[in-house]
């Protein structure tokens, strides 16, 4: 029986959401033909997460203070396979391989890596030069994000083994509705009859201005609502452009909402959008895809790979086509009931490929065949 060493953390927030939801499918999915030791640190994205992981079955949890105490680690010997989330986390266990003169293999999960920067492909490099081509198995969330990665990549070994599969969602959340009655926006959003989604952080790379001037005439013409949550250092930059451009009553900034809101929120949406300008694979889709609503995106991401035209949302290729974009939102408003199936389609495929035990499977499937 092989035995896996699952890193499930983030050096900044600790144990999160995603890692304990991977950790109980995991369980599940390996269903004893693994031995899961499931590393996190103390600290946790929202209280209640140790908890949680606590009463997960067939795994061996060990909490540490830091990362650095991934050093102290005695038992490394009898480990088969280590899956990182993170070159820091590669960098560490690689450097522990070499000093022990151990055996274990090395899988990473490509969460991010500098995405919209201009530094991308610089770190790409330096990253592929000091680590990736050690590693022995590479997981992207996206033929997209693969190709961003290798684009311009001056190290990277095409003989690499390499990995696409996207990860998963809590389908659960999806199942109850939260009541929304206290938040201090619901009546705004019960009266909007087509209202507009964008779930993303407000940063450059997210392209909310260029979602704006897109959509202004949309959002006039059809007495159509935006909602854009979240926080960010752009979010000032967008409430003044809305107020310099008499869009305060079609756009709403409710600010950072609890996370068990989002999914009973998903379900008052007409559509929901995606103007990033790069993604390693794109919540901001999957999401709304569970809450059984179509998507316009720009072709980031696994957009390519979840959305087909008047299948279940569209996809259109980058920002120079802000006509396409526009075009595709005002379709879904003005056909409901074409709306309406496209999202039902969105619910089946979210279904099919993007629960939690779908990348269990994958992640146990990548494990075997390291060997």
């Amino acid at each position: 029986m092989k035995t896996v060493l699952f890193l499930g953390f983030d050096n900044k927030l600790g144990l999160t959401y995603h890692f304990v939801d991977w950790a109980t499918t995991l369980a599940e999915v390996a269903n004893g033909a693994l031995r899961i030791v499931f590393v996190t640190l103390k600290k946790q994205q929202n209280q209640g997460l140790h908890d949680r992981l606590a009463h997960v079955p067939s795994i061996d949890v060990i909490t540490i203070n830091s990362a650095e105490e991934l050093d102290t680690l005695d038992f490394l010997g009898d480990v088969d396979v280590v899956h990182c989330h993170g070159f820091r986390q590669a960098a560490r266990m690689l450097k522990l391989r070499r000093a022990r003169k151990q055996n274990f293999k090395t899988a990473i999960t490509m969460h991010a890596f500098r995405h919209g920067s201009w530094l991308r492909p610089l770190y790409a490099n330096l990253v592929t030069f000091l680590y990736a081509n050690s590693i022995d198995a590479i997981n992207f969330l996206s033929h997209t994000s693969k190709d961003e990665f290798t684009k311009y990549n001056l190290f990277y070994k095409k003989s690499n083994r390499s990995f696409v599969f996207p990860l998963g969602c809590n389908t659960d959340e999806f199942l109850r509705d939260e009541p929304l009655d206290s938040l201090p926006f619901y009546d705004d959003l019960c009266q909007g009859g087509k209202n507009i989604i964008y779930l993303a952080e407000f940063s450059p790379r997210k392209q909310h201005i260029w979602l704006l001037k897109t959509l202004k005439s949309v959002l006039i013409g059809e007495g159509a609502t935006l909602w854009l949550f979240g926080g960010g250092p752009e979010r000032e930059k967008v409430i003044r452009y809305v107020g310099d451009n008499g869009l305060t009553d079609h756009v709403k900034l409710p600010g950072r909402v609890h996370r068990q809101f989002v999914p009973t929120i998903l379900k008052h949406m007409s559509v929901a959008v995606c103007a990033s300008k790069s993604e390693t694979f794109g919540h901001v889709i999957m999401e709304p895809m569970f809450a059984g609503v179509p998507v316009v995106t720009l072709n980031i991401g696994a957009a390519s790979y979840l959305i087909r035209d008047f299948s279940n949302g569209f996809v259109v290729k980058n920002r120079a086509e802000p006509d396409n974009f526009r075009r595709a939102v005002e379709f879904l408003l003005h056909n409901k009931n074409a709306a309406a199936a496209m999202g039902k389609n969105n619910q089946q495929v979210a279904n099919q490929w993007l629960t939690w035990q779908a990348a269990s499977r994958n992640a146990v499937n990548m494990y075997q065949s390291m060997s």
